[in-house]
């Protein structure tokens, strides 16, 4: 009898054992990323898909007069809608994810137009945001610097002003498919009060947009982030035209030295050269 009892002991601890392993089934995902073929842009076939674009400038970093460019560091953001990212949520909250989902949806393929070098920031990670909301609203961050040209006119040197712009559009997508504009009109364009240069003062940023075409593949929409930096003449006063002119006075006090006196003029004249 206590033989039996052992067993059936041993075997409903073996079964109730066993039953903590099996997993009871894989939660259903919110975002159905794998029911949609996510290399088309949403509502494919049909009108332009709206995409609203606003930008916070951290700082400008650099302008370069030699190689005609500046450096920019910014937070660039995408807003768009995608309907089948859209959840069912009883408090309409939205979700926040980082840039691992990104590689699996439809995002924006906007580029910098005559950029010499950009990146995103990757340090703890990759500066990426997706928010995604209940009825397919994105929203879509990440912060980049990037090195752009500026064709400048030195030609009022160094009493000049300069106007720069970045340039964003669409790669692939014609103004048939992907329709960019600015999401708060001149308010979409933010930055930094404490952005400075030490050469030059800047005196406005401010946003436009257009249509740009290539002969070869259309027309597409153009975003333009434009600033007007003018130079700071009190800069070049201490740096280049001081110095300069101290030099000059200084090379005249030889003439006040008695012309026999030889070590003395060629003395100074090695120490001024």
């Amino acid at each position: 009898m206590k033989t039996v009892s052992c067993c059936l002991c041993s075997h409903l601890h073996k079964k109730n054992f066993d039953m903590t392993k099996i997993p009871n089934g894989k939660p259903q995902p919110l975002l159905r990323v794998d029911d949609h073929d996510f290399t088309m842009r949403p509502a494919f076939g049909g009108p332009a898909i709206p995409v609203g674009m606003d930008v916070q400038v951290e700082s400008l970093d650099s302008i370069s007069e030699v190689d005609m460019d500046f450096t920019m560091t910014l937070y660039l953001r995408h807003y768009w809608k995608d309907e089948r990212l859209a959840f069912p949520s009883t408090s309409n909250k939205s979700m926040t994810f980082d840039g691992r989902l990104v590689k699996k949806i439809w995002v924006p393929d906007v580029f910098f137009v005559h950029s010499k070098r950009s990146f995103i920031h990757d340090t703890t990670t990759d500066n990426i945001m997706l928010r995604v909301f209940p009825d397919g609203q994105v929203l879509y961050s990440m912060r980049i610097t990037v090195t752009a040209m500026c064709n400048m006119d030195f030609s009022h040197f160094p009493l000049d002003s300069q106007t720069c712009s970045l340039e964003l559009e669409s790669y692939a997508y014609t103004d048939e498919d992907l329709m960019l504009y600015w999401k708060n009109g001149d308010e979409s364009l933010k930055t930094d009060e404490k952005i400075s240069l030490s050469q030059f003062l800047i005196q406005k940023f401010h946003t436009t947009s257009r249509l740009a075409f290539y002969s070869s593949t259309g027309w597409y929409n153009r975003l333009y982030i434009n600033f007007t930096l003018r130079r700071h003449i009190f800069f070049f006063l201490l740096q280049t035209y001081f110095p300069a002119t101290l030099m000059v006075m200084l090379s005249w006090v030889s003439f006040w030295i008695d012309r026999r006196a030889v070590p003395a003029r060629v003395s100074l004249g090695k120490s001024i050269g």
